[in-house]
């Protein structure tokens, strides 16, 4: 940015450019989706056109965004064209901020996108639909009583193949048993290039 002789604050070309996006992916979420931006450094930021709709991977943009600090979740919802960044203090958030918006990256399929983030003060997770069910899935709470769920458990061969060292994680408050591939808690992914070996 430029200050011209009477000390106004004078902006290029690309940077009108970069702040007319900025504020339409802002209008855009907060018509279309109800999330509303902030004026205000927050750890969340809310990330237009880095999301799973616009063809960007979930490792290409944690990638992109560990560059700024240590990232506390990203929530990328289905066939949105946005993503949730919280990251572990409001330095790293404001980094990224500073860092990350306009910046160019390529998809998955050689596109150019750019990023235009905008400060939340929560990532709205439960509150974007996520909670509705495909056609014909039925969800029954409590299905089975305490004793069943005991039975079920208890019936799990938790100790067999011994040999391989992915059968079996150890979770704080639940035992797992993987099939097929490895489970990334961390990211609440699978990686279906990597299967188990046996699976």
């Amino acid at each position: 940015m430029n200050i011209n002789h009477k000390g106004v604050l004078k902006l290029t070309k690309m940077e009108k450019k970069f702040l007319r996006k900025q504020s339409k992916a802002r209008h855009v979420l907060l018509k279309h989706e109800g999330i509303q931006a902030v004026s205000y450094p927050t750890q969340s930021l809310v990330i237009a056109n880095g999301g799973l709709g616009n063809g960007v991977s979930r490792k290409q943009l944690l990638l992109t965004l560990e560059k700024c600090g240590p990232v506390e979740a990203l929530l990328m919802p289905p066939n949105k064209p946005y993503a949730f960044v919280i990251f572990q203090t409001i330095e790293e958030s404001k980094k990224a901020y500073f860092t990350l918006n306009g910046k160019e990256i390529i998809d998955d399929l050689g596109q150019k996108i750019f990023l235009y983030l905008n400060f939340v003060e929560k990532a709205q997770w439960k509150n974007m639909g996520l909670e509705a069910l495909p056609p014909g899935l039925l969800v029954v709470e409590e299905i089975i009583s305490s004793e069943e769920e005991k039975k079920l458990l208890e019936s799990v061969n938790w100790t067999e193949d011994t040999g391989n060292q992915n059968f079996q994680r150890s979770l704080k408050h639940r035992r797992v048993k993987h099939f097929g591939y490895e489970f990334h808690y961390e990211s609440n992914t699978v990686d279906k290039d990597k299967p188990l070996p046996g699976g």
